[in-house]
């Protein structure tokens, strides 16, 4: 019993129910209540003769011996929360003969000053009245024990009791048209108090305000609470405004600031992606909307952290820079980037200047930004302006000419060997155009800093050591063919990973050719600060290239879309051949469109044309079974491939199909290539071209349509799947949005196959929007034609039936699409009906019923072999005991003689 200080801690209703509970203490005798209420019995009067024996179950909800709480409305007593109230019989007239003192304190205890008005109903049971009981009864009930929580656990640690007031108009059970799935709120009691292991007991005022009474261990009590607010209260959607350039703050490193909000406010938060919707996050002045779903106090609390954040990174600016020319980056860094640091110290700003190559007289767009507060933001932007006019009048030039092949070590991984070169001599480097045949690089700094600047450049350039191996010169006996193998034994070195082996090895960098240099030379660059390193390094690559003589080489033609199928399809039997034959297949690059299959023998070279003669067959038998695979182009104007498209393809995805495999590409010069299975193929042919029809002949074929159409009550939920996960993936396949209405029948049928069906709304362009229809009618078909079989089969038998590791059983399910579920009684996971030997076939009717009859068939199988051994061992026995027999007959008898 609580004491009276700890009143004023409570709210009004709880100190209520407390002051009932109290009231109703103390009252040892037999009572006769009678009150009236809003339902069909208006008096009721029982008398209790006899202690009620009954104890609460284990899942009953609601916990009659709490005596710290009573429900707050005279009559609206609390009933076990899922099951009917038990029905009061009014006495018979006999009893009424006694004379009753109406005013009797005794008989009819008062709980406060002043009468109350007459009871109103419960919002959640429509039978209040029928559940009332005597004081006697009510105090028989306070002195049972407590029922254990509903999950059969023990509670840990000491038993708290939480409040929780939900008013009318935040309850989802006061909702018109309530969202699809909520039954009632009595069910998603029962279903917190089942996960819990709380005991809840609920009671609504005149007003409609529910109060909850949570009693528990502390963080079941806590977890409840927040499982009814998610049950129970309705959720609404909030946008808010913020600026793009939070947006990241808010999420956090991989969403863990947005997951930390939502868990705190228990609430939903949407941010837009931004191939949805276009922004610019560096913009401080871009808004961006935030979509919050959830009650109204959790909305409040997100909008509260999200501000906050905001609040502390608006505080700071980002600006970009972008007035300087970006050759004088390193000046105004500063050596060591020293003006950097001291302007960052000064201002406490971050400024970031990108490395930027200079070729030519092209300048890279690379601004510089500066972060911070705003008006220091400025400052420092101002002290850059001065640096800047401060050397740029006094920058002169120098040239000189460097071979062309070691610019690019000039400028270094990242910018180093740029940034060092300043560092030591206080001048920059202008590098001309790739593609300019120049080889004049530009010296830039102060007159009297220039020839330490152009001395320094001429020891970077020489400091680092550039060995050139030509491999055409290893197959110059092949004529004119020598840059044909050369290129062949790149790709294979490429392939095999080689130059990246030797870079590691040996601490160099190797630097091969592009596409376009290769028509002309195969020369690859060994780059070491080392001159050791880079001639040991050379040395390996030459022994690499002198192993692959002409001899290891043969090009094999494959048309160019069977690669990547092959590929994918064939891969063990190409490993196979591989391992079979020693050689490697090398597939050219899906971009280059080449049909060129190049085979490198990895062995002996005295086996090598045999071995590359049967990986060719090989190949050609693989290409062969490849046959069904086609290639097929379509001419349809570029203008039209958009609407074939649509947005982020989901058009395409609804024309070619759900579990479609072909793979269509949209060309430059208005053709699109389908590839794939044959079949497949001429399907999507004549889908797409179907779709070009349509899409010359209506002009408002991209428009937004509806379909509205109806399914059982009894699938929708199939429908939805769990957490939404197939009518989210639908949603996004086809790019179409679906409304699926509630079933309001369905809380009056006791049976779902008869409820009402339940209306279904897709929204989007037609042609996904009747893709999403069709899909949508198919799955359903397929649930319909879902049957359950069972088979009765001694548990001794099932193990032949499963076979090693499951490989029968598991043959049968892929076979026929099926379920198969064997009882497994030795781990408590027997069959729904409770039968060791019954097994279980899920699935369509014609699969199903396949299903079970080969099982029908391998368990009689099984059953004659096992009675054929055991009559062979029963012969072997009688056998042997006869011949045992036999021996000690023979033994007695050379014993008697």
């Amino acid at each position: 019993m609580a004491s009276n200080e700890s009143l004023d801690t409570l709210p009004p209703s709880a100190k209520l129910a407390l002051l009932h509970a109290q009231a109703a203490a103390t009252t040892t005798e037999t009572v006769t209540t009678t009150t009236t209420t809003s339902v069909s019995v208006s008096s009721v009067t029982a008398t209790t003769t006899e202690e009620d024996k009954f104890v609460p179950s284990p899942d009953d909800p609601v916990v009659m011996d709490n005596s710290h709480f009573e429900p707050l409305i005279s009559g609206d007593f609390p009933t076990p929360i899922g099951k009917k109230p038990a029905n009061v019989t009014p006495l018979k007239k006999e009893v009424g003969k006694k004379n009753l003192d109406l005013n009797s304190e005794a008989a009819f205890p008062s709980l406060s000053a002043s009468p109350r008005p007459p009871a109103v109903s419960s919002g959640w049971s429509a039978n209040a009245a029928s559940r009332l009981k005597s004081p006697a009864t009510a105090t028989a009930s306070r002195n049972r024990p407590m029922a254990p929580p509903a999950t059969g656990k023990k509670a840990s640690g000491p038993s708290v009791t939480d409040v929780l007031e939900l008013p009318a108009n935040q309850q989802i059970a006061n909702l018109p048209n309530k969202p699809l799935g909520f039954k009632s709120s009595a069910d998603v009691i029962q279903q917190v108090i089942n996960r819990t292991g709380t005991n809840i007991i609920a009671s609504t005022n005149r007003s409609g305000t529910t109060t909850f009474l949570i009693q528990g261990a502390p963080v079941d009590v806590a977890r409840a609470r927040k499982e009814l607010v998610a049950g129970l209260v309705v959720k609404r959607t909030v946008e808010i405004g913020v600026p793009a350039s939070t947006r990241r703050f808010i999420i956090g490193a991989k969403g863990a600031n947005l997951k930390q909000i939502e868990a705190k406010s228990s609430t939903r938060i949407n941010f837009p992606r931004k191939e949805d919707d276009d922004f610019n996050e560096e913009d401080p002045e871009e808004m961006v909307s935030v979509t919050i779903m959830g009650d109204a106090a959790g909305i409040k609390i997100a909008k509260e952290e999200i501000e906050k954040i905001v609040g502390e990174k608006t505080a700071k600016q980002t600006v970009k820079v972008d007035q300087f020319d970006a050759k004088h980056y390193l000046f105004l860094a500063g050596p060591q980037n020293s003006n950097i640091r001291k302007l960052e110290e000064e201002f406490n700003v971050k400024i970031h200047i990108p490395t930027v190559t200079i070729e030519g007289d092209a300048n890279r767009d690379a601004p510089i930004t500066i972060t911070g507060d705003k008006e220091k933001v400025q400052a420092t932007k101002q002290a850059l302006e001065k640096i800047y006019t401060a050397f740029e009048g006094v920058q002169n030039t120098i040239s000189i000419a460097i071979p062309k092949r070691q610019h690019k070590y000039l400028h270094g991984k990242n910018g180093e060997t740029l940034r060092e070169i300043f560092n030591e001599s206080g001048c920059t480097v202008e590098l001309p155009a790739h593609d300019d045949s120049s080889e004049n690089v530009i010296v830039r700094g102060p007159d009297a800093k220039l020839l330490e600047g152009l001395a320094v450049v001429i020891a970077k350039s020489r400091s680092v050591y550039v060995g050139v191996l030509d491999l055409a010169s290893f197959y110059n006996s092949q004529g004119k063919d020598a840059l044909v193998y050369a290129r062949y034994a790149l790709r294979y070195l490429l392939d095999k990973k080689t130059f990246r082996d030797i870079e590691n090895d040996h601490n160099v960098q190797i630097s091969v050719p592009s596409e376009e240099d290769l028509e002309k030379t195969v020369s690859i660059e060994i780059i070491s600060k080392d001159e050791k390193s880079a001639a040991v390094a050379q040395l390996a690559v030459t022994n690499a290239v002198r192993k692959l003589t002409a001899t290891h080489f043969l090009i094999v033609r494959v048309d160019a879309y069977l690669h990547q199928y092959i590929i994918s399809s064939h891969r063990a039997r190409l490993g196979r051949a591989q391992e079979a034959h020693k050689v490697k297949f090398i597939f050219p690059d899906e971009k280059k469109e080449s049909s060129d299959v190049l085979i490198v023998y990895e062995g002996d070279d005295e086996k090598s044309a045999d071995a590359l003669t049967a990986a060719s067959t090989a190949l050609a038998g693989i290409v062969s079974d490849s046959s069904d695979y086609v290639s097929k182009t379509l001419s349809i104007p570029d203008k039209y491939h958009d609407l074939i498209r649509g947005p982020k393809g989901t058009t395409l995805n609804a024309i070619l199909g759900a579990d479609s495999e072909v793979s269509v590409r949209f060309g430059d010069k208005d053709t699109i290539k389908i590839r794939g299975l044959t079949k497949a193929v001429n399907e999507a042919v004549s889908a797409i071209s179907k779709v070009y029809e349509q899409a010359q002949n209506d002009h408002d074929f991209a428009k937004l349509y509806s379909s509205e159409f109806f399914i059982p009550a009894n699938f929708s939920a199939h429908v939805i799947g769990k957490s939404g996960i197939h009518i989210n993936k639908l949603k996004e396949d086809l790019g179409v949005k679906i409304d699926i209405g509630e079933n309001k029948s369905e809380e009056k049928t006791k049976s779902k196959k008869n409820a009402s069906p339940v209306k279904v709304t897709i929204h989007g362009i037609k042609t996904n929007v009747e893709a999403a229809k069709d899909r949508i009618n198919s799955q359903i078909a397929s649930l319909a034609d879902q049957v359950t079989l069972s088979i009765k089969v001694p548990q001794d038998f099932h193990r032949y039936l499963i076979g090693p590791n499951g490989r029968y059983v598991k043959k049968l399910e892929d076979k026929y699409s099926v379920f198969i579920k064997f009882p497994k009684t030795n781990r408590g996971d027997e069959s729904p009906s409770g039968n060791p030997d019954e097994i279980i076939v899920r699935g369509g009717k014609k699969g199903a019923n396949s299903a079970k009859e080969e099982l029908v068939e391998l368990y009689e199988y099984e059953k004659e072999e096992q009675e054929k051994r055991k009559e062979r061992e029963l012969k072997q026995k009688q056998y042997e005991e006869k011949k045992k027999a036999e021996e000690k007959a023979a033994k007695e008898s050379s014993n008697k003689q």
